[in-house]
């Protein structure tokens, strides 16, 4: 027969209340919401315990205890900063009359950005960006979680369809590390279904030597060697699909190692691929920031003005249809003034598109 429980026995739960009180302090304060001890006990009684304040203010001492580094040894010989231990700090506070966290080892701004980078990022799925947000959310109080909730409305976002990029990335910086080749299948869509993606090439295998990942408006980027061409080549990693990390070695290296990192992603992303040339552009002053922020300050780029109400660029660019369609853009405030064959060919290019709309 079972012998009865004596009287004064310790509740059910009762050794985790120290852990629940430190959880509803990481849940429910902030350094702009605090509880008072009756408040903690209402909570505590969700989880099937009974506790007096007296009691609660123990498991708060205790934590207090941990968090003031009440140990058996000296920071200062150790020469670790107070706040550096563990990134906590628990205060009373007189106005509110009870308990908060005050301080996290994260600030909320910092948590507020990620989440913000997270949403915004293209090359994250929707499962995944609902994965990384939660996690994000861990490490808020819940008056801090409906914050971010309602933080930002993002515009058009295009999220990728790919769930395992991420694996994708983990595969692509082992086989750099290694030294590697990696063997892919890359991705499009048709025009019958743009839904899914199909495989390019009858689903033949890619094999590329990796060098750099690249992040370009919202994308992530491979930029590898292509031995059979001998170049440089570009890849987006939520069109890469199987990607395995090959026996063979890289080539390469000697074609990166002196690559203008800088110089060649302000040529290359945005505008495409194509051949390279020095063009010189002349555009309105109210572009100047739109520019720069397009082209960089960086020591090959030159910028002068060009009477009162203009300046000019000089800088590297890979021409192409994407390039002379992106100067179009900018109608009568943007002209392409050398070389020669760039401003005939761009000329062709206006050309061809008037003629699209020419009546008969």
């Amino acid at each position: 027969m079972e012998k009865p429980k004596k009287p004064g026995g310790k509740q059910e739960g009762q050794k985790y209340k120290s852990l629940l009180v430190w959880d509803i302090l990481l849940k429910k304060t902030d350094e702009n919401h605090a509880l008072r001890l009756k408040d903690i006990g209402e909570h505590l009684k969700r989880y099937g315990i009974k506790a007096e304040r007296h009691s609660i203010k123990r498991d708060i001492d205790a934590i207090l205890a941990i968090l003031n580094k009440e140990m058996d040894f000296d920071l200062d010989e150790l020469e670790i900063e107070d706040k550096d231990l563990l990134g906590y700090e628990v205060e009373y506070d007189e106005s509110q009359h009870g308990y908060k966290i005050s301080r996290r080892p994260y600030e909320f701004d910092e948590l507020r950005l990620l989440a913000e980078c997270v949403r915004a990022s293209k090359f994250i799925s929707k499962s995944q960006e609902a994965h990384l947000l939660a996690a994000i959310e861990h490490l808020c109080s819940d008056y801090q979680v409906e914050e971010l909730q309602n933080e930002v409305y993002l515009v058009g976002r295009n999220k990728t369809t790919n769930k395992y990029i991420m694996s994708t990335m983990l595969k692509i910086n082992q086989a750099i590390r290694q030294n590697r080749k990696i063997g892919f299948r890359y991705q499009k869509f048709t025009i019958q279904d743009r839904t899914q993606q199909v495989d390019r090439r009858g689903g033949a295998p890619y094999t590329i030597s990796p060098f750099k990942l690249i992040i370009s408006d919202g994308y992530y980027y491979l930029l590898g060697w292509n031995s059979t061409r001998e170049m440089i080549v570009t890849f987006r990693l939520d069109r890469m699909k199987g990607v395995e990390v090959l026996a063979e070695e890289r080539d390469g290296r000697t074609a990166f190692s002196k690559l203008n990192m800088e110089s060649y992603t302000q040529q290359h992303f945005g505008m495409f691929s194509g051949e390279k040339k020095r063009v010189s552009i002349r555009f309105t002053n109210n572009l100047l920031d739109t520019i720069v922020d397009r082209f960089g300050t960086g020591g090959d780029v030159f910028y002068y003005p060009d009477g009162k109400g203009h300046f000019v660029v000089s800088t590297d660019v890979a021409i192409s249809d994407q390039f002379y369609g992106w100067v179009a853009g900018f109608r009568k405030m943007a002209t392409i003034i050398m070389p020669q064959e760039v401003v005939t060919d761009f000329r062709k290019f206006l050309d061809d598109i008037s003629s699209r709309y020419e009546t008969e």
